[in-house]
Parts: C-alpha cells; sequence; structure tokens
C-alpha cells in the first residue's frame, strides 16, 4: 500500500507542484526516493519492535508445548519427521535439534522473515516502477546486455553464460551451485511492461516481470493471461525458459501456447525475434530449454479478458473410478481448441451446457478412494445458484482443506455439486497460502484456527526465504525424506501412473492438473500426428514410509517414478530434482532439434547444456 501510494499518488501530485521538465521530474525523484528510504525504516522499526519479539515469544511457546507433549505422550503431535529417521542419519546434535524444531524456529523467526522481505521487494519493484521504468528504453537495455557478451568474448569465452540472478531467489527446491563458474549476465534491470494491447490483444514484457506484477496490471484493464501460474514470484522469463501450467491448460496448453513472440540475444551477441512465422525452429526449440540456446530480453503473450469472480463447481467421489471418468470428461472437450494456436476463444463455444468446455478443470485425490473435480468459469457477478467464498483473507482454511469439506456438504458422486463465486485474484492464487499442502510439514498445526488468525497474515512463505534460510546439512537431511515433483503423461494412462505414484510415493493429496501437447520437435511434445490430452500429476510432502518411520531411499524411489514414466511417452517437470543419467534424460525428451540448434547458433561454448543444468553432478 505504502508502495503503491509513493508511485501512483505521492508522486503525481510532487509533479503538479514543480515545473514541467527535466527539474520536474528530477524533484519527483528525490520526493520518492526520500518517501522510500522513510518508508524502509519505519518498516524495520516495526518489524524488530513489535513483529519479531512476538512472533519469537509465540514460537517458544509452540516450542515448549511440543517439548510438554513429547514428554508426556511420548512423540511430538504432527511431527512427520520420526525419531526413528534421525537416528539412522549422520547428522551432528545442532542439526538433530533444528530439525525436530523447525516449526517453532519457523513462526519465530521464517514467517515473519519472509513476510518483510515481501514486503521490502514490493516496495523496491515500486519505487523502481516509479523511478527507473522506462519501457520506451528497452533497447538500451537489451544493448546493456549486449556488451556483457562482448566482454564475455573478450575475456576468451571460457566460460559458460547464465543469468546473474542468485540460486537461492530461484523459486525452486533445487540449491543450484552450477552458476558459481559461469560468467554472470545482469538482467535484474529487465522488469518492465512495455506495452499492453487490448485491441489486438496481445502484452509485450521483459523477463524478469513477475506473476504478481503482470497480473494485476492486466486484471486492472479486464485482461489476463490464458494460463496464470499459481506463485506471484514466478517470472515470464522462468515460465517460457521452463514451463507453466494450471487449470486452464486443457484448452490453452502450458504458458508457450500463447506466447507470439521471442527476443533472444543468441550466442553471437545478436538480438533476433522468434516466432511461429520467423525463425519457427528456434521459437520451438526455446521452451524448455532453460535458456541454454539463447538469453531472452523479451516477449509478446496473448492475453484474454476476464472478469471479476470465478463460478466454481466442486465435485466430490468415492471412487477413484468415477473420479476420473468424470475429470477425463471434462477435461477433453478442451483439447478440441488445440487448433486455435494461441488464441483461444471459448467464448465462441455452441451447444448445450453438457458438451462445453469448462475455462477451469482441477482434481485433487486425498486418498485411494477419495478425489474432488472442480471446474469453474468466469462470471461477471455472484448468482443467486451459488455463496460468495472470499479464499485470499488470511483466516481462511488452506483451500484443499476448504475442497475436502465438500464431501459433507454434498453426497459424493451425485451430479449435485457445490457451487461457491471466488474473486478472480482469489482463485488464481488458491494455493499459495499454503503452498499447494506443504505448509503442514513446514508447520505441522499450521491450519488450526488459532495459527491461521496469528500468523495467516504471514503466508504464503517465499520459497526463496525457505531456501535462504534453512541450514546446508538440514537441507540434505530433507531431501532424502521429502518429495516434490510433477509428473506429465497422457490421461490415458493416469490409472496406471496413480498406482506407480501409491507404490512409490504413498502420499496425499495429489494435484491432478489436464493440459494438452501438441505434435512438434521440440523438448516436449506429443507423439504423433495429433494433439493429445496429458496430465501433471503432481506429489508434493513426505511420502507415506517416512511418516511412518520406515527406511525410504528417495533418489532411489524417484527414479523408478521417471523410469515409468519415459516408458509412457510422459515427461518431467524439471524444477524440482531429476536423478536421470543422461542418456535416460536423452530418451525422455526429444533433443533432436535441441542438439541441431545448439551446434548452428554456438550454443556449445557458450551456454551450458540441459542436462547439467537440471541433473547436477552432486545430486
Amino acid at each position: 500500500v505504502i508502495a503503491g501510494n509513493a508511485r501512483d499518488k505521492l508522486g503525481p501530485c510532487i509533479a503538479d507542484l514543480v515545473c514541467a521538465g527535466a527539474m520536474g521530474g528530477m524533484v519527483t525523484n528525490l520526493v520518492l526516493r526520500v518517501y522510500y528510504a522513510s518508508s524502509l525504516f519505519a518498516l524495520g522499526v516495526f518489524f524488530f519492535a513489535f513483529v519479531l519479539p512476538i512472533s519469537s515469544f509465540a514460537g517458544l511457546v509452540y516450542g515448549t508445548s511440543s517439548l510438554l507433549r513429547t514428554w508426556i505422550l511420548g512423540k511430538s503431535p504432527g511431527r512427520y519427521i520420526e525419531e526413528g529417521n534421525i537416528r539412522k542419519s549422520q547428522m551432528s546434535a545442532l542439526q538433530r535439534f533444528l530439525v525436530l524444531n523447525r516449526s517453532p524456529m519457523v513462526l519465530a523467526f521464517v514467517l515473519p522473515l519472509s513476510r518483510a522481505y515481501q514486503i521490502y521487494t514490493r516496495m523496491r519493484s515500486s519505487f523502481v516502477q516509479a523511478c527507473h521504468s522506462a519501457p520506451h528504453l528497452h533497447s538500451k537495455r537489451v544493448e546493456q546486455i549486449k556488451v556483457q557478451f562482448e566482454q564475455w568474448r573478450s575475456e576468451g569465452a571460457k566460460r559458460r553464460i547464465v543469468t546473474a540472478r542468485p540460486g537461492w531467489m530461484r523459486v525452486s527446491p533445487k540449491q543450484s551451485s552450477y552458476k558459481k563458474d559461469c560468467f554472470q549476465v545482469r538482467v535484474d534491470r529487465m522488469t518492465d511492461i512495455i506495452e499492453i494491447n487490448t485491441q489486438d490483444r496481445w502484452v509485450v514484457v521483459e523477463p524478469m516481470v513477475n506473476m504478481g506484477q503482470l497480473v494485476p496490471a492486466l486484471m486492472e484493464r479486464g485482461w489476463t493471461l490464458p494460463v496464470v501460474p499459481e506463485l506471484e514470484e514466478l517470472t515470464v522469463g522462468g515460465m517460457i525458459a521452463g514451463t507453466g501450467v494450471e487449470s486452464s491448460s486443457h484448452h490453452s496448453g502450458l504458458f508457450n501456447e500463447f506466447c507470439i513472440e521471442l527476443e533472444v540475444v543468441l550466442a553471437s551477441g545478436s538480438v533476433v525475434k522468434c516466432s511461429k512465422q520467423e525463425r519457427p525452429d528456434l521459437f520451438e526449440a526455446f521452451f524448455w530449454s532453460y535458456g541454454t540456446l539463447g538469453m531472452l530480453v523479451g516477449a509478446k503473450l496473448r492475453i484474454i479478458p476476464s472478469a471479476p469472480y470465478i463460478r466454481l463447481c466442486y465435485y466430490p467421489f468415492e471412487s477413484e473410478k468415477s473420479f476420473i471418468e468424470f475429470w477425463q470428461k471434462e477435461s477433453q472437450k478442451g483439447v478440441q481448441f488445440a487448433s486455435q494456436g494461441d488464441d483461444v476463444n471459448l467464448d465462441m463455444q455452441t451447444g448445450t451446457n453438457g458438451n462445453t468446455c469448462h475455462r477451469f478443470v482441477e482434481g485433487l485425490i486425498f486418498s485411494a478412494d477419495r478425489g474432488v473435480v472442480m471446474v469453474g468459469d468466469f462470471a461477471d457477478n455472484v448468482g443467486q445458484d451459488g455463496t460468495l467464498y472470499r479464499h485470499g483473507r488470511w483466516y481462511q482454511p488452506y483451500f484443499h482443506k476448504h475442497a475436502e469439506e465438500t464431501f459433507t456438504r454434498v453426497k459424493p458422486g451425485s451430479n449435485k455439486p457445490v457451487i461457491e463465486y471466488l474473486p478472480l485474484r482469489d482463485y488464481y492464487y488458491r494455493h499459495s497460502r499454503s503452498v499447494f499442502w506443504e505448509m503442514e510439514n513446514i508447520v505441522p498445526l499450521g491450519d488450526t484456527f488459532l495459527f491461521r488468525w496469528l500468523y495467516g497474515w504471514t503466508l504464503p512463505p517465499s520459497v526463496s526465504m525457505l531456501k535462504l534460510t534453512t541450514p546446508k546439512a538440514v537441507q540434505t537431511f530433507y531431501d532424502t525424506k521429502h518429495v516434490l515433483q510433477d509428473m506429465l503423461v497422457p490421461a490415458s494412462r493416469i490409472e496406471e501412473c496413480l498406482a506407480i505414484f501409491r507404490k512409490h510415493f504413498d502420499m496425499y493429496p495429489l494435484w491432478v492438473c489436464p493440459m494438452y501437447l501438441r505434435p512438434g520437435r521440440g523438448l516436449v511434445h506429443a507423439k504423433g500426428d495429433s494433439s493429445l490430452l496429458y496430465v501433471d500429476l503432481g506429489a508434493y510432502g513426505v511420502p507415506g514410509f517416512v511418516t511412518r518411520g520406515q527406511d525410504y531411499d528417495v533418489v532411489e524411489q524417484i527414479r523408478k517414478v521417471e523410469e515409468f514414466v519415459t516408458s509412457v511417452d510422459g515427461f518431467e517437470m524439471l524444477y524440482a530434482d531429476s536423478y536421470m543419467s543422461r542418456a535416460e534424460f536423452g530418451r525422455m525428451f526429444d533433443r533432436g532439434l535441441y542438439d541441431e540448434l545448439r551446434a548452428k547458433l554456438g550454443c556449445l561454448e557458450a551456454f551450458p547444456d540441459i542436462y547439467d543444468k537440471i541433473v547436477e553432478p552432486r545430486r
């Protein structure tokens, strides 16, 4: 709020009081700088004088009560890492203490620090937008990157080129270290939304623009992206170099499907634009390549009209078969729109409600025989057939818990759903506050009424801060007891994949998100000549074997799942840890066009290979 006022209110007011021209701009910037500095000072005083002492006291009380219950009951309630797993690991007394008392530490320090860090980054972003935002200077910023490429060549071009963004700032559980020996190019000023064109339905942005910046800017104008990834910290560049999937992907595909044009700096230092019409090979191969074919400096994305609400219908099921049948029926309706490419228009559908494609389809599986399918559509107002649910308020239950409650509100398996209307932003970030369901592992009692009222304002935690505040030895221990994976498999093989997940992970909930893949020559595409419906099965948390104190080898079990996914022409999301060999990686991903362009464009000496970025030797 402070940062927004500084940019939107204070700046124009000061500008009106001073003479026009350069002097006016200088005075405005000066006042904004003073306002920004004083706001940061006020934030620091408030945090250290009030927030940190109170949160530290709460963490101490939580830890003390946990220890008392341990002495009385014999174990700590909600503790998912059993003592047996601790004893089997090579951990010092301090590391053991930090693992077993992670929740009090998180309450006392990490969550407040995370919220303070998020407020700081938003204030800094607003300040940069107010004082330094200059979309018309985009070409000069691109020239600065070209200068850095020239510096790389002048130094002998011996190191591989990567961005200078620190590894801990990546929205990923990986603690990457490959950048330390690379030539790092600064792209942190590439944060502008260059142009929004609602008439022709596109937006041009720089790669460091994140979802928390772009989506609100579009929503203010009544527009949005066809696919909005869940976390606000995710950047456009990250979604293009990697990928993004959401509950609208069954008709709009992955994030790359609504990219119209990319602007890329090649290994030679030249700047090119690519699209389906211009340099189509580079355009197709660039997605999922993780910046190993060039450095992204701009992107043109398709946008669509939005609405203030989502009409969301919850359908609970008490059998896996009925869940899958309903999910597949609703998801399959979206594949027909693959032929429309980047400009899917669901408003042009004809037919009855029974065969029209819903804009959003998503499933959550809570056990072997319990799951909820949710379908949703844009709504201009709250209808009489449902109730308004403001999920974004800090005291509301986690969304997956709210969805599971529908088993008590309607008869499972019936055609009568629970209907609610969610504000658009609340729906887009419905899983963010609980980081899907990972908060239950970070703070086992985190979904209690008391916690939500006292600490709900600190959520969602910053993934970057969680990584930064976790000691390396402790993180190594968690990596052996924790799974964070998304596997993309043909929807026709979903039953087999669920069985594999039960066998090797034995954990719930599971995220079940539909998408289509089209045939092509990129790293990820459908086999054959037609678009196919795929499912993203997301497993996030602690395997049941670990919670029961059994021996469990994360690497071995993930490798078995990777082997199955490859056998059914599926793919592994590369933001998480992968344990494939180079040959196995080549069998899962189609490297034909990718390797051809790597050689043709001089990338072999300039950029790391994708395998070396994703599957680091230490893992």
